[in-house]
């Protein structure tokens, strides 16, 4: 018998639901709380020089993220979800286009703080929510799924680190004759 290898969006969201998965609400979590404390503590630093090569990851990262948005239907996954892109995106527009932020260039930080304070209280919520839910255990087809999916996209995420690490060790090692 074949399985399928996707889920569709409602399957997708009852598995990793964090009002419903408290491990997931825990990462959100933890992620703002990173967030709060980077973001505090960057607060009143000049801005970084922009880098070309974060670039393709945060593309990728924010193509990601809207994927995921897309999945989930709840409204507190989906302002979570925009917080985390908004952030992003309103960093590497501060630090590629300067131009354009300079006369807003002293709001861009506190904002960026207020965004990550506002996703650390709803992901707050979240887990206390999942924490106060009662465990509703996947079936058995959706659980075989959710593991070949995550087994191919660790798989898919193992071999392009190593390609990644492999292409940084040739551009920054000098090549010996």
């Amino acid at each position: 018998m074949r399985r399928k290898l996707s889920l569709s969006d409602q399957e997708f969201h009852a598995l990793y639901c964090p009002v419903k998965n408290t491990k997931g609400a825990l990462f959100i979590v933890a992620y703002f709380s990173v967030a709060v404390f980077v973001s505090w503590k960057g607060l009143h630093k000049a801005p970084e020089r922009p880098d070309l090569v974060t670039l393709p990851f945060l593309i990728i990262a924010v193509a990601m993220l809207a994927k995921w948005l897309v999945s989930f239907t709840c409204f507190r996954e989906r302002l979570v979800f925009v917080l985390v892109i908004v952030s992003a995106v309103t960093g590497e527009v501060y630090g590629f286009f300067p131009a354009i932020v300079g006369p807003y260039a002293h709001l861009v930080k506190p904002a960026d703080l207020t965004l990550s304070l506002l996703g650390l209280l709803v992901s707050l919520t979240m887990l206390v929510q999942s924490a106060r839910s009662p465990k509703l255990e996947p079936s058995k087809e959706q659980t075989a799924t959710a593991k070949q999916i995550k087994r191919s996209s660790l798989i898919w995420l193992a071999a392009t680190l190593a390609i990644l690490v492999l292409g940084a060790l040739l551009y920054f090692l000098p090549f010996r004759q």
